[in-house]
């Protein structure tokens, strides 16, 4: 009976201290992806409905696609292995091998949110930038086509790769933090090492995992 409740507290002080990770983590984290996002989604239907000529409808869909299919998630966890690398490592400095217990929970839940923000913004940006007559009766017509189902797909797809790629950075960082290896040498590889891990999970999600169809949304 007592060991019970000593479990059951310990899983939620490990609850409440990923929450609280990811909470400090998102305000450093939310700025730069709505602002990312917001570049992304006026720079594709500028570019769509302008030099390619094509309707607002269309550069909407496009945007919605390319932003739940392969955008998305590569630039959410991007951003995301960029800007947490810092605190992944420091809390490996201060933690050693179980830091990971608390961080990569941390990462995947940040990242569905990021993903949410990202398409949020990138949407009201593509929407206020196109050439429109009716912006209320095209974005009600463009989210009644979204799959709730495409943007969950996208949110753990994104969740995922941070996942993956912060469990690596830590795992990586705790044998170079033993080697005694400078910081700076060290966050500089692990970035490296990060993109690489990110790309070839990329790669293998859209060649393998789940094809990109383009059959899929109505263009």
């Amino acid at each position: 009976m007592g060991s019970g409740l000593v479990l059951s507290q310990v899983r939620r002080d490990q609850i409440w201290r990923v929450l609280n990770t990811a909470e400090r983590n998102g305000q450093r984290c939310g700025g730069p992806v709505l602002l990312s996002g917001m570049v992304v989604g006026a720079g594709l239907v500028e570019l769509s409905a302008g030099p390619l000529g094509q309707s607002s409808r269309f550069s909407l869909e496009l945007l919605t696609m390319l932003v739940l299919q392969l955008v998305g998630p590569l630039v959410v966890s991007l951003l995301g292995m960029a800007l947490m690398m810092p605190n992944w490592l420091d809390r490996v400095e201060r933690r050693g091998s179980r830091a990971w217990l608390v961080s990569v929970p941390a990462s995947a839940l940040l990242a569905a949110v990021l993903l949410l923000l990202f398409l949020i913004s990138s949407f009201c940006a593509g929407a206020l930038t196109t050439p429109r007559n009716d912006l209320i009766g095209e974005a009600r017509a463009l989210l009644s086509g979204v799959a709730f189902k495409d943007v969950l797909r996208a949110m753990l797809r994104c969740s995922f790769f941070l996942a993956c790629i912060c469990a690596w950075s830590q795992w990586r960082g705790y044998q170079e933090l033993k080697r005694d290896r400078h910081p700076a040498l060290m966050v500089s590889n692990l970035l490296m090492e990060g993109l690489m891990v990110l790309f070839a999970l990329k790669l293998l999600w859209i060649s393998i995992l789940d094809p990109i169809n383009l059959q899929a949304a109505s263009l």
